[in-house]
């Protein structure tokens, strides 16, 4: 008898394709179906720990110290979050409570409180250190102590160093009168900016130089020991670390002045007309410091509907070149001011003008002298004002003032 044979297992060739051919479109469809219908993968229960476990107690313990700390830490990362936000948060309100003028009214669309505030803000938030620039001839008609006293109840380790910037318009003996003076709050730097007319390699007169000393150079005098203090600032605890230093001001004072000055390249633009900075503007001086330059913000300015004693307020603003002289509604009254301060015998002689006994003598005889007539040859004061506060601004007119 012959045994059957047994019928063979295997697939012909045509049959093998077609279950990989299904079996690709299947894995292709199941990760199709996947990434539409995401599942979580479900977590395998704890077993827990098992009773006859010797020192189950103890174990437990543990564990539950373990969830009691990792709790811990985490309300204490969520308070540091909320102290942090606290402290932004402060910081913005005393910047909205301030009465902050048009940072310099120049007639601009973009010159509007909100966009300066947006951008002094911006420096003084990011700032490590804070330059306070003023104007050596009236350091406290240019200085904010609102501002300083702002920054310090905030809470954040900012520091506030104090920049007496023009000293080149001021006596030797008076700078230094004012040095001792604002020293008594926080540290304060004579300095003077560069005037030299190229755009790299400014001069620097090195510290105790015939240069130096007599400030009758166009170099820079005062950015050596500017430098050191902030580099001394930027070691903490042996270690070098970068830090950034903010430069705020009242407009005009000098504040880009400083940074071409310290760049020794003109890296800003810099002009005698207020609100020639518009934006932050970031200087990388070298590897450990950051130079924020800051638009010019006028603090507490006159309100409308002002009496006799905020209108002289107002005119004394004026001075400070804080508004545009162009856009000036009556450029006579900070004049009449100019005039009570200044001495006589210097306006004689830089206007050449005859004695007279008001302002209005003084801005008579100008506008006759320069040829400023209306009809009638009236004399046009408001025009003749205009020129006496533009050389004011420009640093034309001698005058100063003293510590208290």
């Amino acid at each position: 008898m012959v045994p059957k044979k047994h019928k063979s297992k295997r697939l012909s060739l045509k049959q093998q394709h077609k279950i990989r051919k299904r079996s690709v479109e299947k894995h292709r469809k199941d990760r199709r179906d996947a990434k539409r219908n995401p599942q979580k993968k479900k977590l395998k229960k704890d077993p827990g720990i098992p009773s006859l476990l010797p020192f189950k107690d103890k174990v437990l313990q543990q564990v539950e110290d373990h969830r009691e700390q990792i709790k811990q830490e985490k309300q204490r990362q969520k308070d540091a979050r909320t102290q942090l936000h606290d402290m932004n948060r402060n910081l913005t309100s005393d910047l909205d409570d301030q009465e902050i003028a048009e940072g310099t009214v120049t007639g601009a669309r973009d010159n509007s409180k909100r966009a300066y505030y947006r951008e002094f803000h911006k420096v003084v938030q990011h700032a490590d250190v804070i330059l306070e620039v003023l104007d050596a001839r009236d350091p406290l008609g240019t200085r904010a102590p609102q501002i300083e006293r702002m920054i310090l109840d905030a809470g954040s380790n900012k520091r506030i160093i104090l920049v007496l910037n023009k000293i080149d318009l001021v006596p030797r003996n008076v700078v230094e009168k004012w040095l001792a003076y604002l020293r008594h709050e926080f540290p304060t730097l004579a300095f003077k900016a560069s005037t030299q007319e190229q755009r790299r390699n400014l001069g620097h007169a090195a510290a105790g130089s015939k240069k130096a000393t007599s400030l009758n150079t166009a170099e820079c005098v005062g950015a050596d020991s500017l430098i050191q203090l902030l580099k001394n600032y930027s070691r903490n605890q042996k270690i070098k670390t970068s830090i950034s230093v903010g430069i705020i001001g009242f407009p005009n004072v000098g504040k880009s002045s400083l940074i071409n000055s310290l760049k020794r390249s003109r890296v800003c633009g810099v002009g005698s007309t207020p609100g020639f900075t518009k934006f932050v503007q970031e200087i990388q001086l070298d590897s450990k410091l950051k130079l924020l330059d800051c638009p010019g913000i006028v603090f507490n300015s006159p309100a409308k509907g002002m009496n006799k004693v905020d209108k002289v307020a107002a005119a004394e603003m004026m001075l400070r070149n804080c508004i545009k002289v162009e856009l000036l509604d009556d450029p006579i009254a900070p004049v009449d001011i100019i005039v009570q301060r200044c001495n006589p015998v210097a306006l004689h002689g830089m206007y050449n003008v005859s004695a007279f006994t008001n302002t209005r003598e003084f801005l008579v005889q100008l506008a006759r002298q320069r040829g400023m007539l209306r009809r009638q040859g009236i004399a046009d004061l408001t025009a003749a004002a205009r020129i006496v506060l533009n050389d004011w601004n420009k640093g034309k007119i001698p005058y100063y003032t003293l510590p208290p």
